[in-house]
């Protein structure tokens, strides 16, 4: 036995190592390989945090905002000013767009009337025009961006979608070091799809159903083909965990707790406005003024977008947050974005 130990035991390693070699390099891929939804990267809905208060239950809300997390808005669809039938031509060449705004607005009117539901619930047919707004809306995006994300991936990422709304843009903080070409928005969309064809479902009508997410679409300017979509970052929304588990997701609760109780900056909140699905919060603490933007999302979240200070009665944009905390703030420093 020992003399067929002896004569084996070096393959017999080789063999154990190799084993434990591809083992750590699947292991390291699962982690490290990007996953593309509707042409975006996906990341984790739930912030995991301390519990430093108790959680904010829904009998904790206004009596007049019952139905805040269950029920998805009435909110209209932001008015995107371009459509796949203006931007179409025989060229399949797209507008240099001097905009940021317009561009997001143009890649979201494209995306509005495209759908790629093959394999999937929902829908009678094709939709919209099908698949044939999706090079359009590719080639809005940098050339990094697109050799990242090949067009047949593009499509394919759009997989189960049947139709995109964009809900909300708003423009997003940027660090002090952004460079001059670089701009950040807030996005909320609202997608409808389908489950797919297979299994269990494959010969039983299902329905179709409402989706949404938000997140930060990243703009450059180009130069010379203007403004270009650098990146695009998806949070999907969670309609029954906000409710019954933490603070985070109100506004004035964050105030209180982070700026408040964390850091020792705002003694009480004077006030709170709102305009749309913004919500200001005004707050001062030791003889400094406050304004706290935030914007609700469809599933009633609030979500910080801005801090500010006022100077000589003119307020600043700055960024209190510090860095074990910028995950409570949607900005390019959150760390659930990278």
């Amino acid at each position: 036995m020992h003399e067929v130990w002896k004569t084996y035991r070096k393959p017999l390693m080789v063999l154990l190592l190799a084993f434990a070699f591809v083992v750590g390099l699947l292991i390291i891929y699962h982690r490290t390989a990007t996953t593309y939804v509707m042409g975006a990267l996906i990341h984790p809905g739930r912030i995991e945090t301390e519990e430093r208060m108790g959680s904010l239950m829904v009998a904790d809300l206004d009596e007049d905002e019952p139905e805040r997390f269950h029920r998805p808005s009435g909110s209209p669809a932001l008015n995107t000013k371009y459509s796949f039938s203006e931007l179409q031509n025989p060229h399949e060449t797209v507008p240099v767009f001097k905009n940021p705004e317009d561009l997001i607005k143009a890649y979201y009117g494209l995306l509005r009337e495209a759908s790629n539901m093959a394999g999937h619930h929902g829908g009678c047919g094709t939709i919209g025009y099908h698949q044939e707004p999706y090079p359009y809306a590719w080639k809005l995006l940098t050339e990094d961006y697109r050799k990242a994300l090949p067009l047949q991936k593009f499509i394919d990422s759009f997989k189960g979608t049947g139709h995109t709304t964009l809900l909300k843009l708003i423009p997003a903080w940027a660090p002090p070091d952004t460079p001059d070409n670089i701009r950040y928005y807030m996005v909320e969309t609202e997608v409808i799809t389908g489950p797919p064809t297979t299994g269990e479902t494959k010969d039983t009508a299902q329905p179709g159903y409402f989706a949404y997410y938000y997140g930060l679409v990243t703009v450059e300017d180009t130069g010379r083909e203007g403004w270009k979509i650098k990146r695009i970052d998806y949070i999907p929304e969670d309609f029954l965990c906000a409710p019954y588990h933490s603070w985070y997701w109100d506004a004035s609760a964050l105030v209180e707790v982070i700026h408040g109780n964390w850091y020792g900056l705002v003694d009480k909140i004077d006030s709170i406005d709102r305009h749309d699905s913004l919500y200001l919060v005004y707050a001062v603490g030791n003889g400094q003024f406050y304004r706290f933007d935030f914007v609700r999302l469809t599933n009633g979240e609030d979500i910080l977008l801005r801090e500010n200070i006022r100077f000589a009665g003119v307020w600043k944009e700055t960024n209190l947050l510090r860095e074990n905390d910028q995950i409570y703030k949607l900005s390019v420093l959150n760390p659930r974005l990278k």
